[in-house]
C-alpha cells in the first residue's frame, strides 16, 4: 500500500491536484480541509473519506456528499491514543458491501480492545446512561504517561479525554464539546459545537466558529461571541444582525451568539483545527487594553 502525503496541508490546490490524479482509496482530512475542498469543486470520485481532529458539521458532510458522492467517516481519538479509540463506519458500506448503521454526525463506536466510559468530571463517578460526561478510554494504544514519569496523565489505566460526549441507544458516541471550550452564560451550559453547527448552515459562512468570553457585567458569567470567514460571494453583503437572526430560529436564547466579528482568516493549530483558545486568549488581552465589547 502507497501513502500519498501533501507537502504544505493548507495548498488545497496541490491536494484537489494530488486526489484528481492518483483517486486514492482512502482519503484523511480535517473539516477546514474538507471546506476549502468543497470550495474547489474536486468532483466525483471513488475515495473512502475519512475526518477527524474535530466535529464534522452536518451541512458541511452533506455538501461533501452531493460534491464527491461519498459519505464521510468519522473518527475520534488523541495524540495520547496513538491517535484513534472511536470510528464511525460510514463509508465503509459503498465500498466493501458491509452496512453498519449508518450514524451521521457520530464519533462512532470504540475500536476493537479499546473501553469507554462516560464521566463526572467532578466528582469522577460514570454518569447516568442518557447524560453526557467526560469520555474517559482505557486500550492498549494509550500512552504509558507524560514524559518523563509513567502513569502521569492517567487514572487507574483509563485516560481522561477533556472531552464531553454523550452515548445513545445503539452504542454509538457523540461528541458535545471540549471542557475548555463549554461556554457558562449565567450558570448555563452552552456546547459551542453546537453553535459551530448552526452557524455552519448559513449559506454565506465559509469558515466560522464560536467561543465563550468574559461577561462584563456578571462576573464569572461568559457571553457567546462569534468569528466567521464568509464566502467571497458574500462578502460585505451579510450583517452581524444577519447571522444573529438566523441563530435565533435555530438557537436556544442563552446560546445565541452576543457578539459576531467577521474576518478574513480564523487562527488554525499544526493539525488545521480552528484555534479556539488563540482567539479567547486574544478577546480576553483586547479586553483589559481597550474595555468591554459593546453589542
Amino acid at each position: 500500500m502507497r501513502n500519498i502525503l501533501a507537502p504544505d496541508p493548507r495548498d488545497t490546490d496541490t491536494i484537489v491536484g494530488l486526489m484528481r490524479e492518483h483517486r486514492p482509496y482512502l482519503i484523511c482530512c480535517v473539516p477546514t480541509q474538507y471546506m476549502r475542498l468543497v470550495e474547489k469543486k474536486v468532483g466525483r470520485m471513488q475515495s473512502m473519506l475519512l475526518s477527524g481532529t474535530a466535529p464534522l458539521p452536518r451541512v458541511l458532510s452533506d455538501a461533501i456528499l452531493a460534491e464527491v458522492g461519498m459519505p464521510v467517516s468519522e473518527a475520534y481519538g488523541l495524540t495520547e491514543t496513538s491517535p484513534l479509540t472511536h470510528m464511525n463506519l460510514i463509508a465503509f458500506s459503498k465500498i466493501t458491501g458491509f452496512a453498519p448503521a449508518l450514524k451521521p454526525g457520530s464519533l462512532g463506536v470504540p475500536i476493537p480492545d479499546t473501553d469507554c466510559k462516560l464521566v463526572d468530571p467532578k466528582t469522577r463517578e460514570e454518569v447516568p446512561f442518557g447524560e453526557a460526561g467526560e469520555i474517559w478510554v482505557r486500550g492498549p494504544q494509550l500512552m504509558k504517561g507524560y514524559w518523563p514519569t509513567p502513569g502521569s496523565g492517567l487514572v487507574e489505566g483509563w485516560l481522561p479525554t477533556g472531552d464531553i460526549g454523550r452515548m445513545g441507544e445503539d452504542g454509538y458516541f457523540y461528541l458535545e464539546d471540549r471542557i475548555k471550550d463549554m461556554v457558562n452564560v449565567s450558570g448555563l451550559k452552552v456546547y459551542t459545537t453546537v453553535v459551530d453547527e448552526v452557524l455552519f448552515k448559513h449559506p454565506a459562512v465559509a469558515i466560522a466558529c464560536a467561543i465563550g468570553i468574559p461577561d462584563s457585567e456578571i462576573p464569572g458569567s461568559e457571553r457567546v461571541k462569534a468569528f466567521i470567514k464568509l464566502k467571497e460571494e458574500y462578502k460585505v453583503k451579510v450583517t452581524t444582525e444577519d447571522i444573529i437572526e438566523h441563530c435565533k430560529r435555530e438557537l436556544e436564547p442563552v446560546a445565541v451568539p452576543r457578539f459576531v466579528e467577521f474576518r478574513d482568516d480564523l487562527p488554525l493549530t499544526v493539525t488545521e483545527k480552528i484555534f479556539k483558545r488563540a482567539l479567547r486568549e486574544e478577546e480576553i488581552k483586547k479586553m483589559k487594553e481597550q474595555g468591554p465589547l459593546k453589542e
